[in-house]
């Protein structure tokens, strides 16, 4: 099956984009690397001006790239450091990955949408993991590492998630990526709001010990 990843309806577009970008919040190589994959086996057809994206040396590049970053997040300290050092290129990550589906748009609408939607939501999903993860580390230190372990696997799980919804969505229309979005959203604000209850729970003991 050879999908045009290029669409010319705005609503899915965007929600391609935005669904692409969300998941470079949270790992920005690995749906780098996703599309590059589709693109590079012929599954997907890029915009000419994103061609460079499924190429063989970008493949080299990102399967490199997305080696080290999945090591680099099971060490705590470094992978937290790390991680708020990298927010940059989580914005333009989440830019290249808006722009794919915007491809068939006019070069200005299509850069300046990819900017503001698509690296804005990258960046404030990366924020927001990083610094879940920096509150989170009291609770990493009393599980002596399993805790750090569970969250950097449902890091790689989210982030492999919303790429492949992503997909669904170019193959399936944009209804079921717009109820994947709201779903998606529903699901992170329980997690988000329980997350924060028991690391201040955890908090709390540690403070009457």
């Amino acid at each position: 099956m050879n999908e045009s990843i290029g669409m010319n309806e705005p609503i899915a577009a965007v929600i391609v984009g935005l669904l692409l970008s969300l998941s470079a919040g949270v790992r920005m190589t690995l749906p780098l690397l996703a599309v590059n994959l589709l693109a590079f086996y012929h599954e997907i057809t890029l915009p000419d001006n994103m061609a460079w994206l499924g190429t063989q040396p970008t493949l080299i590049i990102l399967s490199v790239a997305c080696a080290a970053e999945t090591i680099i997040h099971f060490i705590p300290a470094a992978g937290t450091w790390l991680k708020a050092l990298a927010t940059p290129l989580a914005f333009v990550a989440g830019t290249l990955l808006m722009a794919v589906p915007l491809g068939d748009h006019n070069p200005l609408y299509q850069w300046t949408l990819a900017a503001v939607v698509g690296g804005g939501a990258a960046t404030l999903t990366h924020l927001g993991v990083t610094g879940a993860r920096a509150m989170s580390a009291p609770a990493n230190v009393a599980s002596l590492g399993i805790f750090g372990l569970i969250w950097n696997v449902g890091e790689l799980v989210v982030s492999l998630l919303l790429a492949a919804l992503s997909g669904l969505c170019v193959w399936m229309g944009w209804m079921a990526g717009g109820a994947a979005l709201l779903a998606i959203g529903l699901l992170a604000l329980i997690a988000m709001l329980r997350g924060l209850e028991a690391v201040r729970k955890i908090g709390a003991d540690r403070v009457t010990s």
